[in-house]
């Protein structure tokens, strides 16, 4: 390497530690004036994301485009994006409260990682910036520069406090005084990231993307056997049950950017560079036909979710998400079945869903798509219509997390609350959650409000069984904890065919700790397709204890099958001796945990 390649390549590095450097200490020093109120909320909001977002671009243009033109070129992105994210803050009284929002978070975050590829290669080759080649290329490269980086940050870390350690056996502290400083950490991070991004830009021709796409493109005939095996089973399984999990749409959803990542790596940047092995290539193109199956089921699962509970921001980014990858899917099946040239096609339909995405993600902080509002009059809906109660209401997210709409959407519920100003009404509820602050006391409040009602209910739904062999009313149950009484609501709610509660309380001398009829074996089911139990026993002094459920032949704390509740309603169980009285039901014998 000749001198001035030699200066060349020290300058690049001095710029790219100091640049690091400078945006760690200045992210630093606006986290000291967080709450000091020095800068207006909206000027502090405006400034931080501006650091934020032009350090993170700037770092990731240099290299590929030279650090001086990179510095003047992240201003490209940086300063639309913060003026977004100060008209995104002024939803909020107090414009940082946009800085304790994870869904805008995101969003920001995602704007900024679809757009940063394309300006790229606009400040390369401004006359190729929609270049799938040049587009793939450059978004695998900052990937894998950061990637690395950030563990070359996490190693050097590791050296300082390993280095600390050692210098401490003799008595000398100086790097844990200095690592004590927060700004110093800082600085020392970002000065780190800087020169290792740098470097690893030198290397660029040994730490490749490529040889991560390699191996990612191994992957697709693995996850097109996992996808198959989902598609063929779920018939036996049913819709409902699938839907019945909290999480599956989240895994539906992941499952389906996998499948678009890994089929992009098998195609590569163009027609060259793709996978060839015919196993490979044909796992690739099946796949991508199953992808708009994937999103459809997790666009119908998120459906399901908002018309049971409305809208709220997660689940508006969760309906996003789910259109963006059906409407992948449909490009990525229609690419395929339309025969020769389905590979290109594809490359075509991953950068118009790219500029899609960078779009609506630019309108969600526009007032054009405000999740806050949309949310808030969801909610307000939900309740008017008569759909949800008072407890269903996300009440604290409206009162500390929507901003401006959810107070106003409290505004709403109270004028249509009604009279009723009660402990458990609607108005007290919206009055204890504009003078809380803290969520963890908001909730036990709540709480005491909330238990009596649900141990009232219980007390109505619960079936004893041989027919009043015992009774437990709403005074004995409302002293438990509320997590206990709202899994036995919820499965107490769930009909049986016959329309029957979904809970049976069996009555017999299970513990010798009390008389027979002051105590029994509570069936309900669990949500997943089984059956849970739990002993519950009134003690002498009226307080009520629950245990979890033992089968001592098994040697399990046993889930049911889903036909428990049923069995146990229709008499067919008996309690009878085996060491202490157990209850005999089906092929489980049951006893009361320790």
């Amino acid at each position: 390497m000749s001198a001035g390649n030699d200066m060349r390549v020290t300058i690049d590095r001095m710029v790219m530690a100091v640049l690091g450097g400078s945006s760690g200490l200045a992210l630093w020093a606006l986290g000291q004036s967080w709450d000091t109120g020095l800068l207006p909320p909206l000027v502090y909001l405006a400034l931080f994301a501006f650091v934020a977002i032009y350090s993170s671009v700037a770092l990731a243009l240099a290299g590929p485009v030279p650090p001086g033109r990179a510095l003047v070129g992240a201003l490209v992105l940086a300063v639309p994006a913060t003026a977004l994210v100060a008209l995104a803050g002024m939803r909020h009284a107090v414009a940082t409260d946009l800085l304790g929002d994870p869904v805008m978070l995101g969003v920001i975050g995602v704007l900024v990682l679809f757009a940063t590829p394309f300006l790229s290669v606009w400040l390369c080759r401004r006359g190729n910036w929609l270049s799938y080649a040049a587009l793939f290329e450059t978004a695998w490269t900052i990937v894998i520069r950061f990637l690395a980086a950030w563990l070359f940050v996490a190693g050097v870390l590791l050296v300082a406090f390993l280095s600390d350690a050692l210098l401490q056996l003799v008595d000398i502290d100086a790097i844990d005084r200095l690592m004590r400083r927060d700004w110093v950490m800082f600085t020392l991070s970002g000065t780190v990231l800087g020169l290792a991004l740098a470097v690893v830009y030198e290397l660029r021709e040994t730490i490749s993307p490529f040889l991560i796409l390699r191996l990612l493109r191994l992957l697709v005939p693995v996850q097109l056997a996992v996808v198959g095996v989902f598609l063929l089973a779920l018939p036996l399984r049913g819709l409902s049950e699938l839907f019945g999990e909290f999480s599956s749409a989240a895994t539906l959803m992941g499952a389906a950017i996998l499948a678009v990542t890994l089929i992009s790596s098998a195609l590569e940047r163009n027609d060259a560079e793709a996978v060839r092995a015919p196993l490979l290539r044909g796992s690739a193109r099946v796949l991508a036909t199953l992808v708009p199956v994937l999103a459809a089921l997790s666009v119908w699962a998120v459906a399901l979710r908002v018309r049971q509970y409305a809208w709220t921001p997660d689940r508006l980014l969760a309906a996003c998400v789910a259109l963006f990858l059906l409407a992948y899917g449909l490009g990525y099946a229609g690419s395929v079945l339309r025969g020769r040239g389905w590979a290109g096609r594809i490359r075509r339909v991953n950068v118009a869903m790219a500029l899609a995405v960078i779009g609506v993600s630019a309108l969600w902080l526009t007032p054009a798509l405000n999740a806050y509002r949309i949310s808030a009059n969801s909610q307000v809906a939900r309740y008017t219509a008569g759909t949800a109660d008072a407890f269903d209401l996300p009440l604290w997210e409206m009162a500390h997390r929507w901003g401006r709409a959810g107070q106003a959407g409290l505004d709403q519920l109270a004028q249509v609350s009604g009279g009723d100003t009660g402990p458990a009404s609607l108005a007290a509820r919206i009055a204890l959650v504009r003078e809380t602050t803290s969520r963890y006391r908001y909730n036990l409040d709540l709480d005491q409000v909330r238990a009596p009602q649900i141990a009232a209910e219980l007390a109505h739904l619960i079936s004893v069984r041989p027919e009043g062999a015992l009774t437990l009313s709403a005074a004995d149950l409302a002293d438990l904890p509320l997590y206990r009484l709202t899994d036995w609501i919820e499965g107490c709610q769930r009909l049986l065919p016959d329309g029957r509660a979904g809970c049976v309380l069996v009555a017999g001398g299970f513990s010798p700790a009390v008389p027979p009829e002051r105590q029994g074996m509570l069936l309900f089911p669990d949500g997943r397709g089984g059956t849970r139990a739990n002993h519950v026993m009134r003690q002498s002094d009226g307080t009520v204890v629950v245990r979890e459920v033992f089968d001592p032949i098994q040697g399990t704390w046993p889930t049911l099958p889903e036909d428990a509740v049923r069995m146990a309603l229709d008499g067919a169980f008996s309690v009878r001796p085996s060491g202490a009285h157990a209850l005999f039901l089906g092929d489980n014998i049951l006893v009361p945990g320790n």
